[in-house]
C-alpha cells in the first residue's frame, strides 16, 4: 500500500513538473532567446537573413545565415571573444562549431558552419527542454 502511494504521488510530481515546464515557456521567452542570440552571434556591419522558426512539443529551433564578409577564421576569432563564458564548445572541426548552454530545465544549442562563399555563416539556434 505504502509502495503504491509513493509511486502515486511520484507520478503526480512529474506530470506537475512536465506541465510547468511547457506552460511557463511562452513564445515570447523564445524570442527574447531569439534575439538575444542573434545580436550576440552578429558582428557590427554586417546583415542577416531573418530567423526562421520551427516548434516542437519540446523544442524551438530558429536559423539563419549571417553574411560577415570575413573567412571563418576571423569569424571564430571573433566568436571566441564574444561569446566569453556564456556558451561551452561541444565539438569543433573547419568551418563549423557547436555550442551549449544549459540552463535549469533549458538546453540551448548553437550550431555554426561556414559556406563555402567567404563570409556566409549558417546559424542554428535550438532551444529544448529535458
Amino acid at each position: 500500500m505504502r509502495q503504491t502511494t509513493l509511486t502515486i504521488f511520484f507520478v503526480f510530481i512529474l506530470s506537475l513538473l512536465f506541465f510547468w515546464m511547457r506552460s511557463t515557456y511562452t513564445q515570447s521567452n523564445f524570442n527574447k532567446l531569439l534575439t538575444q542570440n542573434y545580436e550576440l552571434l552578429l558582428p557590427a556591419d554586417t546583415e542577416a537573413t531573418v530567423p526562421q522558426i520551427t516548434t516542437k512539443e519540446w523544442s524551438r529551433t530558429s536559423e539563419w545565415t549571417i553574411d560577415t564578409g570575413q573567412s571563418w577564421k576571423e569569424y571564430r576569432t571573433w566568436l571566441g571573444k564574444q561569446i566569453g563564458g556564456r556558451y561551452r564548445i561541444l565539438s569543433e572541426a573547419e568551418g563549423q562549431v557547436d555550442l551549449r548552454k544549459t540552463y535549469h530545465s533549458e538546453i540551448h544549442d548553437i550550431k555554426l558552419t561556414a559556406y563555402e562563399e567567404r563570409g556566409k555563416i549558417h546559424v542554428v539556434f535550438r532551444l529544448s527542454l529535458w
